[in-house]
This record gives structure tokens, sequence and C-alpha cells, in this order.
């Protein structure tokens, strides 16, 4: 019996003593108040925009070639900063519905913005993403742009060969 009154004891000494550590930023190792979502890692309010954190920089530098709109060509600067400490913009000029990097001024035809907050221990991060569809995938932004109406047009043929192939003698 004394065991087990002493087992308790020490349970909930070491309960009492647990301390939550903070996720540090990965840079500077302050206080990290926000994810990356291209490298998941934590970051602070000054390291958050994707060229201020060495993974996401280098990427970048080295997809600015690439990182031009599809119809005419100019170039498009993936961003992401943060307005305060649990506030987070993320904007990837990319189309929503081909994944082709799509101009803001021009060739983007439909735009919205989603929101959503992930719980953090006891603080809430919203995370602010821009959705683009471009001239082409606008029309079918309801079911994914022009790779939603692929998958649609695939399973509808799956199932109607599905449908012959068993009625056929």
């Amino acid at each position: 019996m004394r065991d087990t009154e002493r087992e308790a004891a020490l349970q909930q000494g070491r309960r009492n003593n647990t301390i939550t550590a903070a996720r540090r930023c990965h840079e500077c190792n302050e206080e990290a108040l926000g994810h990356c979502p291209d490298c998941h890692k934590g970051f602070c309010q000054d390291h958050f925009p994707k060229q201020q954190h060495s993974p996401c920089a280098e990427n970048q530098m080295r997809l600015a070639q690439t990182q031009v709109c599809y119809v005419c060509g100019r170039q498009v600067y993936p961003d992401q900063w943060s307005l305060s400490r649990t506030s987070h913009y993320i904007d990837e000029f990319r189309c929503n519905g081909c994944g082709r990097h799509v101009c803001d001024e021009m060739h983007t035809r439909r735009k919205a913005e989603n929101i959503s907050i992930i719980r953090e221990g006891l603080r809430g991060h919203r995370y602010q993403s821009t959705t683009r569809y471009c001239d082409l995938c606008s029309p079918y932004y309801r079911i994914g742009g022009i790779k939603g109406l692929t998958r649609w047009v695939v399973g509808v043929g799956t199932i109607v060969a599905g449908v012959l192939f068993y009625l056929r003698p």
C-alpha cells in the first residue's frame, strides 16, 4: 500500500513540475508564431515571410525563372506575411484549378480568401490564404477547375465502362 501511495505522490509531483516549452523559431530561437505552409517549420513574425527563412528563400531564388504567369509571362512573387502574432496571410499566385502560376492584374478571373483557424495550446492562429482561378478554370471553379472536371469525366467514364462491361453478353 505504501508503494502505491508513494508512486501516486511522485506522479502528482511530476505533473505539477512539468513545463510546456514554447516552440522556437527555426532561424533566431525566438517564440515561433506560425508554421510555413511549404517547409512546415515554425517561425517568428520576422522570419515567417518566405524570403526571410533559409529553406524557402533558397527555393524561391531557384524557382524565380519558372514562377511566371502562364498567359503573359509576367513574373509572379508568391508571398506570405504576418500582420500580428496570430494573423498570417499566404498568397501562392497559383490557379487552384490547374496549378499553374497566374498574375494578379490581368489573368486572375476569380479570387477568394479562405480563412482557417488552427488551435495551438491556448492560442489560435488565423491563416488567410488566397485562392485564385485563371480564365480556363473559372467556369468550373465549383468542381475544382480543369483538374476537377477531368476527375469527374474519368469517374463517370469508369462507371459507364463498368456498366457496359457488366451488361455485355
